[in-house]
């Protein structure tokens, strides 16, 4: 008999004989027939029964083949976690030298090329040294001592 494999059931006949030989059934008696219509009730109960069975062996073979995979798939994230651990951020060295006064997450060291909202501000006419963060303090007047 030729078998395939069902990804849900698992192995199950190409063909199966629907019919069953039986001699002709008009020669037959009353009994007869009762008889043969209650084996053939009988009969589709028990296969009903054992279907029923089979199938849920199949549902427990594939929730053991889940958990299965779920360990299986915990260990390789574990191993793979181990060969590439997660990149170290490096701490930046530069303290900020420059603060934009209008928002004051934005930074600048003084180091490297300018950031775009400095262009922008000397551009429009600012001057690079008012958005120092420690400014010299200047006396408003020869009188003043700064007190």
């Amino acid at each position: 008999m030729l078998k395939f494999e069902n990804e849900i059931m698992g192995d199950v006949p190409v063909s199966i004989e629907r019919r069953l030989i039986l001699p002709t059934l008009e020669g037959m008696s009353f009994g007869d027939l009762r008889y043969i219509a209650d084996s053939i009730d009988e009969y589709s109960g028990e296969v009903k029964a054992m279907l029923e069975l089979k199938r849920e062996e199949r549902i427990a073979e594939l929730k053991a083949q889940v958990e299965a995979d779920k360990a299986r798939m915990a260990a390789t994230e574990a191993e793979l976690a181990a060969l590439c651990p997660p990149p170290v951020k490096m701490a930046n060295p530069s303290t900020p030298k420059y603060r934009d006064p209008a928002k004051p997450e934005n930074t600048w060291a003084g180091r490297g090329k300018q950031p775009g909202w400095l262009k922008e501000k000397l551009e429009a006419g600012a001057c690079l040294e008012d958005f120092l963060l420690d400014q010299p303090t200047t006396l408003s007047s020869a009188d003043d001592p700064g007190f």
